[in-house]
């Protein structure tokens, strides 16, 4: 009699969740989930512009390198002339043939070789919103070519993550007797690396 007592007694005692308890743990779950939730997507976003701001950046460099070792070593501005014109084409007479640089479908192109060969030299991530050249070029110098360009990340969704710009400006000076052309296997190197960023 007395073990059943005790027994219905230690029963009665124990409590479970009351509406209110439960409703307080729900809410605390609830705000704690919604935050971690929010931390972990601007983390996620964060990741997002900063390979967005690194591929324009990348794709940018890359193009103007390329041009400023090309322009150096011309001989000759073939356009835009005379001095003080602006184009969004670029031509260059080099020993042997021609170098061209413009923009087709917002992707930078080079043309040279003889017979011509072009390439893109911006990937299919990036477009290249304004390119222009403007001869600064003195009577009796080589010649002086300002380069400005703008590179943007695609972003056809119009997405805050993927609004990602570089605006570069240069002035480049050809190399009196044309700069001497780097080795073959430099120029392989470049343009491989620009493949394996996403490229061509």
């Amino acid at each position: 009699m007395i073990k059943t007592k005790l027994k219905l007694k230690i029963f009665t005692s124990q409590k479970g969740f009351t509406l209110v308890e439960f409703t307080i743990y729900a809410v605390i779950v609830g705000a704690i989930s919604v935050i971690m939730t929010g931390f972990l997507w601007n983390i996620i976003l964060g990741n997002i512009k900063e390979t967005s701001y690194q591929e324009v950046q990348q794709n940018a460099r890359f193009a103007l390198a390329k041009m400023t070792q090309e322009i150096k070593k011309a001989t000759e501005i073939i356009g835009p002339t005379p001095a003080g014109a602006t184009s969004t084409v670029i031509s260059l007479r080099t020993t042997g043939f021609t170098t061209t640089f413009d923009v087709v479908g917002e992707k930078l192109r080079i043309t040279q070789g003889s017979p011509p060969i072009s390439y893109y030299l911006t990937s299919d991530q990036v477009i290249v919103t304004n390119l222009q050249f403007t001869n600064l070029s003195y009577p009796d110098t080589p010649g002086t070519v300002r380069v400005e360009m703008t590179v943007d990340h695609i972003n056809p969704g119009a997405r805050t993550e993927y609004e990602a710009s570089v605006n570069l400006k240069s002035s480049i000076t050809l190399v009196a007797g044309g700069a001497a052309t780097p080795p073959p296997y430099v120029s392989q190197l470049c343009y491989r690396w620009r493949n394996d960023d996403g490229g061509e």
